[in-house]
């Protein structure tokens, strides 16, 4: 090899000289590019043609042949060349006339763009889609300069929201088309931007057609744009959305102060709806009694019965309802001391024996004797009780109702009542679960209620610091328990 050829073969374009069809020398490179493997006698032994991607054969032929005869053939232009491999490879080729050992020949020199020409595919490819997203997009786009805040280009949607032409807009300034309902945000916004790069969701205000005041929120990021800081803002009207809100809110605050305003007025209506329901229950109470003397005829006892079992189911209805407001009024007090609850527990069970007892249910307890609980005695009492009463009013005659107090793993405890009743589904708990939500099922409609006992426990639980937990199945059952935390129970010594 000598000197020529070596200092060919170390360059980084590949180089080749061509007499007709056939290579008279190439380097190295050349080779590398093609990716053939074989002896360099073999590579120039073959003929031109069969490197040069086929449709482009009549080209670099149709050039070969103007810079022979001395004709005008550009001095670079873009080809492809077919790898060993059979992979295509994009290449930019500079040719020039040479004389080599005494002929006319062409050389070519070859660098390699394949990737450079699938960048530019890229690029050109998401420069078509931001063109189509910058044309088509409702929301106002503008770039700019950022060192001066000319405008470089706007969307459609800008002209038309600020009635504009694009001869008034292009050139200009973004401060000079006086867009902005305060003059001072702009200045604030490109100073922010210039040290962040990118700014989200600022709120602001702009005048738009006809001098009408909108409320916007703008999106801005500074990018390049061959070397030069460029602003592409991105701004979206939001007016439509804050009067929903608004409204929303209004509508909001309207109906919790509704909602307050009866609560309110039912929890200071507790005197007056007790008080004259009581009297009729004691005047039905000595009337079914014959407390001062008989009645006469038998019905009159009977009616006076009947007033007073539904007089006593109305004021266990609008107790409920009273708690209830107490509890949305805010209003309900919960005296709290350690108390062996025990008493009250046993107690809810007498109150309901002879109900389970009409009922054909068994009743049990199993109640844990070694713990004291910070509560209130009078709302663990109407806990026990509205569990109570709900087995019992879902349980068929021939099922059980059960009620434990047990400590839990962590060290709190656990009070639950557990029936064989008509169980529930998830829905119907959620139904249940909600104030006057009544599951539908012919057991239940057989024993009307508020539907008020479950949203009460709730209630009560959660002044307690207890939750309340239901498990359920149809058919099976239902378990529903409330759970106290540890700092709330506590052992009780053995002499109280």
């Amino acid at each position: 090899m000598n000197g020529k050829e070596a200092l060919l073969d170390a360059l980084a374009e590949g180089v080749m000289v061509r007499d007709g069809n056939q290579f008279v020398f190439a380097n190295q490179t050349l080779l590398r590019i093609l990716g053939f493997t074989d002896t360099m006698q073999a590579f120039l032994a073959g003929g031109v043609d069969r490197w040069v991607h086929p449709e482009d054969q009549a080209t670099v032929r149709e050039y070969y042949e103007k810079r022979i005869h001395r004709g005008v053939a550009p001095e670079s232009y873009e080809v492809r060349l077919v790898r060993e491999d059979g992979e295509t490879r994009w290449v930019t080729c500079r040719a020039s006339v040479i004389d080599w050992d005494g002929k006319t020949c062409v050389a070519g020199c070859f660098y390699d763009i394949t990737e450079q020409k699938a960048k530019d595919r890229e690029f050109e490819r998401a420069d078509s889609i931001f063109r189509n997203i910058f044309r088509l997009t409702p929301e106002v786009m503008l770039i700019s300069r950022l060192a001066d805040g000319e405008i470089i280009d706007v969307n459609p949607a800008f002209l038309n929201v600020f009635g504009r032409r694009r001869d008034e807009v292009i050139g200009h300034t973004t401060s000079g088309l006086d867009i902005w309902a305060d003059q001072t945000f702009l200045g604030r916004f490109v100073e922010e931007l210039k040290m962040t790069a990118s700014m989200t969701d600022v709120p602001t205000t702009v005048k738009t057609r006809g001098n009408l005041i909108r409320h916007f929120r703008i999106f801005a990021q500074k990018v390049d744009v061959e070397g030069e800081p460029m602003l592409l803002l991105i701004g979206r009207d939001v007016t439509e959305d804050l009067v929903q809100a608004q409204e929303l809110q209004r509508s909001k605050d309207t109906a919790e102060l509704a909602n307050r305003a009866k609560s309110e007025f039912l929890a200071n209506m507790s005197h007056e709806l007790r008080t004259p329901l009581n009297a009729i229950l004691g005047f039905a109470e000595i009337l079914r009694d014959e407390m001062v003397g008989p009645l006469g005829s038998p019905r009159y006892k009977e009616y006076a019965q009947d007033i007073h079992e539904s007089g006593t189911h109305l004021l266990s209805i609008i107790n409920d309802i009273l708690d209830l407001s107490k509890v949305e009024a805010g209003r309900l007090e919960a005296y709290l001391t350690w108390i062996n609850p025990l008493e009250s527990l046993e107690m809810c069970m007498t109150l309901v024996q002879q109900r389970a007892f009409e009922a054909s249910l068994s009743l049990e307890h199993h109640f844990d004797q070694t713990v004291l609980i910070e509560a209130d005695e009078r709302l663990i009492k109407q806990i026990a009780l509205n569990l109570l009463s709900n087995a019992i009013k879902f349980t068929e005659p021939g099922g059980g109702v059960s009620m434990k107090l047990e400590k839990t793993g962590n060290g709190g405890l656990c009070l639950s009542v557990t029936d064989t009743g008509i169980g529930m589904t998830a829905e119907e708990i959620k139904i249940a679960k909600r104030p006057f939500g009544q599951v539908d099922s012919s057991l239940s409609r057989r024993h009307e209620g508020s539907g008020l006992g479950l949203p009460l426990v709730s209630a009560f639980s959660e002044k307690l610091n207890a939750t309340m937990t239901i498990d359920s199945r149809p058919g099976y059952g239902t378990r529903v328990s409330i759970v106290f935390p540890p700092f709330k129970v506590k052992a009780r010594e053995q002499d109280e």
